[in-house]
């Protein structure tokens, strides 16, 4: 089968083109070759033959020339001049040469050996000072170099004439050679669609029947080459497809039974509306959700009148009919306080299905959670307006604790005696401690209660940063831990509430002071970035515990496991600092390692907008 194989006659094909080709070329190459020898032999020999005999002619004049100046020369200039005349004799001969080797006729060649003899006789006759036998063979040479030049023109003219007829013989045969390569190609191509292109269109027509359902087209018998194997193959894909179609109906209709089964037995209820708008099937389901009207959902009454029949079932103000098909999905509150969930999709033949499904319990536990929501929120609002209003019942006992202590500790109204002295110290020490618990347990309170407001003015960062770590000297100093400033620059502006930058330093120096050990570093760090400022506190003290990082922050919440720590302090700092941070819309990040120290990061912005009570 191989020769008779498409590729075969494709390579058939391939050889006696390229047989053309070749053909072409040679018939091309032999047509350059000819120009090339007519261009040498009607131009280059002619002219070349010309303007060496004429250049001959010329060198013969200048001996001509030269022979009289040395008959007039003095005896002193003569040798010279022979010099000169033996330089020209050896130029005359170079140059005829040349025009012999050019000239292309017997006869020119005979003038051009006539004329080499007379000029070595006239060069004898000067030698011999024969003046006489000198001027007739100027006159013989000079004829025999005109006659020269006459015969190779007439010549030239002559080649001429025959390029031109040759020209016109090549044209007709580069013309026959061309039309014939034309019909050999016609011929193969038609040859090629006759036995490869025609039953190659035949099999694509057969195919395109068959792709169109037509599966009882008849398919021709092919021939030995690759299309007949083709055809032969069609023909065994049809049958596989008759085939696989019936087998593929089967499927389907065991599969449609098995899809009614599961939708019949599904615990939601289903709905197949066809693209008329008539209901398909309804499942058993559907219908036990609607009992009084079940007898209303059966396949064939149109899906708008199921639907408006469905809202008659439920509570007034549910969405129309028109809504709930436009939404694909509504939730459906029944007479009887149950809640049913419809949710609709298209089918790719058109239609659409509805899946409805009990979610009364799913309400039940929205409605609980939203009543402990609601219950919770009243608790923390009793909680914060609770703390808020003891509080404020506290500072005024507590100013007046701390102002009688403070005139007792300066004996104001008198000496006291050291211990009393002593007892007023702690009285005033802890008034002051307890007055700035409530300020924090205050203002946590505004702020969760959403009544705190921040006082923003343009200061100076670092003049609140000098002043608490002022504030923080002494008990640094008792500590033996040394405080430490790392600034770029001496004046920083910013808009932000003073009390509140300044609470917020407080809060983080006293607390790095806290829980660093004796000789350990407390550092505060400044800088400033575009319109964001940074500021820094760390510390080298015991760190803070992995699983209490998450937590910190919350209100109570302390960063130490050591009950003799936790006394210090109330949990507060952190979290208030948190709290004023974020109402100048900041933010705070804290790393830390357990007994190698912490660092208490704060960004904030260096403007403010304009805010109302956050």
């Amino acid at each position: 089968m191989a020769k008779y194989s498409i590729g075969a006659k494709i390579f058939a094909a391939f050889v006696a083109m390229s047989l053309l080709i070749a053909a072409i070329g040679l018939a091309g190459y032999g047509v350059l070759s000819a120009a090339g020898d007519i261009a040498v032999t009607t131009f280059d020999g002619p002219l070349m033959a010309i303007s060496y005999a004429r250049a001959a002619h010329t060198d013969f004049t200048e001996l001509q020339v030269l022979e009289q100046r040395f008959e007039k020369a003095p005896p002193a200039g003569r040798v010279a001049i022979v010099a000169e005349i033996d330089d020209m004799a050896a130029t005359f001969t170079g140059d005829l040469g040349v025009a012999a080797q050019r000239a292309g006729a017997q006869d020119e060649l005979r003038l051009i050996a006539q004329i080499a003899p007379l000029v070595k006789r006239w060069q004898q006759a000067r030698a011999r000072g024969d003046h006489a036998e000198l001027l007739r063979l100027d006159g013989v040479i000079d004829e025999k170099f005109d006659l020269l030049t006459e015969l190779i023109t007439d010549h030239s003219f002559v080649n001429r004439r025959q390029t031109v007829s040759n020209i016109a013989n090549f044209k007709y045969v580069s013309i026959a050679v061309t039309v014939l390569a034309l019909l050999l190609a016609t011929g193969i191509t038609l040859l090629l669609r006759s036995r490869i292109v025609r039953p190659l269109r035949a099999a694509a027509s057969v195919a395109d029947r068959i792709a169109r359902g037509e599966l009882e087209t008849t398919i021709p018998r092919g021939g030995p080459d690759e299309t007949g194997a083709l055809l032969k193959s069609m023909t065994v894909m049809q049958d596989n497809i008759r085939e696989a179609m019936a087998r593929e109906k089967s499927l389907r209709r065991s599969a449609e039974n098995r899809l009614v089964d599961a939708l019949e037995t599904s615990r939601e209820g289903v709905m197949l509306v066809a693209a008329d708008g008539s209901i398909v099937m309804a499942n058993s389901t559907l219908r036990s959700f609607f009992p009084a009207i079940a007898y209303h959902l059966t396949p064939g009454i149109q899906f708008s009148a199921a639907l408006e029949t469905i809202r008659g079932q439920l509570k007034p103000g549910q969405m129309s009919a028109e809504d709930i098909v436009a939404a694909g999905q509504a939730e459906l509150e029944l007479a009887d306080g149950r809640w049913l969930r419809m949710t609709g999709s298209a089918t790719s033949e058109g239609g659409s299905i509805y899946f409805l499904s009990d979610f009364t319990a799913v309400k039940d536990r929205e409605e609980s959670l939203r009543r402990a929501k609601r219950d919770a929120e009243a608790a923390n609002a009793a909680k914060t307006r609770f703390l808020a209003n003891m509080s404020h019942e506290l500072r005024t006992p507590l100013n007046a604790i701390i102002g009688f202590s403070d005139i007792m500790q300066h004996e104001v109204k008198g000496p006291l005696s050291g211990a009393y002295q002593e007892y007023a110290a702690l009285i005033n020490e802890s008034g002051l401690h307890l007055l700035n618990l409530v300020s924090d347990i205050l203002d946590l309170a505004k702020i969760e209660a959403g009544k705190f407001s921040i006082d923003a003015r343009e200061i100076d960062l670092m003049e609140t940063v000098d002043l608490c770590l002022r504030l923080t000297q002494r008990r640094a100093e008792e500590g033996d831990i040394t405080l430490v400033k790392t600034v770029e620059q001496d004046s920083l502006p910013l808009t932000a509430d003073p009390r509140a930058c300044k609470q917020i330093l407080l809060n983080l120096l006293s607390n790095a002071v806290k829980f660093t050990r004796k000789g350990g570093t407390v550092e505060v760090i400044v800088a400033a970035t575009g319109e964001r400022v940074s500021l820094k506190v760390r510390d080298t003290g015991i760190g803070i515990p992995e699983e209490l990082l998450p937590r910190l922050g919350g209100a109570f919440e302390q960063g130490s496991n050591d009950p003799m720590l936790a006394r210090e302090g109330t949990g507060l700092g952190l979290a208030l600092v948190k709290a004023l941070v974020a109402q100048h819309g900041g933010s705070v990040s804290i790393e830390s390692r357990e007994n190698f120290g912490t660092v208490v990061s704060i960004d904030l912005p260096r403007a403010q907008p304009d805010r109302a009570a956050a």
